[in-house]
């Protein structure tokens, strides 16, 4: 690999807009560092306008979700059958419904880096940027720049460290909400944790300090991530899981859930204690409103995620012996049902009584999760073994 290779890694629907692309492009240079590469995985169209400005700054990479021959003919060239491709790069959901799992939408960013021959692969999300909420006051929001790339690859350079990455700053990506049995709902969707912060969600995320508290931990967040792809023997791929439900296709979230358990007592995962700017409504700094249907909406398609995901999370925990949550399976599902039987009437919203359904069925397609798990990972150890 070219030494000190660097990419930007971003999943997009649409390249419709120059931000934050520019944004962190701009935030490199100020700070002395040059990206040689950016790579956009989309699925939908791209604004060649935006698309001739941004490469004025760097050189882009487009890689379509779903139809990239490209990646193919380099996992293929690389001597990985067509099988073993799929498992990587395959979108089984894409022509019936448009849908993508979030695993799936990363590799497609990972494999490209690994065929440009990048050294450090950085994610960051189309709603994030390059800064830090420091402090707030009445209407009043200060922000501090930070160097991005800069702060990863100062601890991502040291020993044994393959993975960098950090939380936001900002709002939690649930508005306020209070309804009754809401404890009930998070804890059926695992995030019981999250109550009290839920309860007084008007107030954003925000930091006096930054790059203080280092510590190794097992959470990696895609949206504010870095790879050192140099360590590609120890590193896994993105996954989740999906689920069909009444005629719709709901992703799981958690697609970084792999990197902690698997890279566990082989390398170090480092939160770096960045906290970048999260504009996860798109309208900072109003404060979110549940009542907004695009919030309510989010709120929804959330509480689907965790429930898809967390079967196969749980078994992830406990084949590496990593427990966060007590996992009582029937008693979590009691509590769902009470939950969105609650936010359904609260919201007039019939959407949330499909949780309980997506939570049994989730368990129930577990083992063939697993098995698309293992598959994955059958092929990605392939390409480990064709790189190294």
């Amino acid at each position: 690999m070219e030494k000190e290779s660097k990419a930007f890694g971003i999943i997009t629907r649409n390249l419709f807009d120059l931000e934050p692309y520019i944004t962190f492009l701009q935030n490199a240079k100020e700070n002395g560092h040059i990206v040689d590469h950016l790579i956009i995985a989309y699925e939908g169209e791209i604004n060649p306008t935006i698309l001739t400005k941004l490469e004025s700054r760097c050189k882009v990479t487009l890689i379509k979700r779903g139809d990239s021959p490209i990646l193919n003919s380099f996992l293929f060239d690389l001597g990985l059958a067509n099988e073993e491709i799929n498992s990587i790069l395959g979108t089984p959901y894409n022509d019936k419904y448009k849908m993508i799992a979030y695993g799936t939408s990363r590799n497609y960013v990972l494999i490209a880096a690994l065929m440009l021959g990048v050294n450090y692969l950085m994610f960051f999300d189309t709603d994030v940027y390059p800064k830090i909420l420091t402090q707030t006051k009445k209407e009043k929001y200060n922000f501090v720049n930070i160097d991005f790339v800069g702060s990863h690859l100062k601890f991502l350079k040291e020993k044994d460290v393959c993975l960098t990455t950090s939380d936001y700053t900002g709002y939690y990506i649930i508005p306020k909400i209070d309804f009754p049995n809401l404890k009930d709902l998070l804890y059926g969707v695992q995030k019981e944790g999250m109550y009290h912060d839920v309860l007084r969600n008007e107030i954003p995320v925000s930091t006096k300090n930054h790059s203080k508290y280092i510590v190794e931990t097992l959470k990696a967040l895609g949206g504010n991530m870095a790879l050192d792809l140099s360590r590609i023997d120890i590193l896994p791929p993105f996954f989740s899981t999906t689920l069909v439900l009444e005629g719709e296709c709901f992703l799981g979230r958690g697609e970084d859930t792999l990197f902690g358990p698997e890279v566990h007592g082989l390398g170090r995962c480092i939160d770096i204690d960045l906290f970048i700017f999260h504009n996860c409504f798109g309208d900072f700094p109003h404060k979110p409103d549940i009542t907004v249907q695009k919030n309510l909406d989010r709120f929804f398609y959330a509480c689907m995620g965790w429930v898809i995901r967390n079967p196969f999370l749980n078994w992830i925990r406990e084949k590496y012996s990593i427990t966060f949550e007590e996992i009582d399976i029937e008693k979590r599902l009691e509590a769902l049902v009470i939950g969105s039987r609650s936010a359904t009437k609260y919201f007039n919203d019939k959407r949330f009584l499909k949780l309980p359904r997506a939570f049994e069925f989730s368990y129930k397609k577990l083992d063939d999760d697993i098995k698309k798990y293992k598959e994955l990972m059958f092929a990605w150890n392939k390409i480990k073994q064709l790189l190294v």
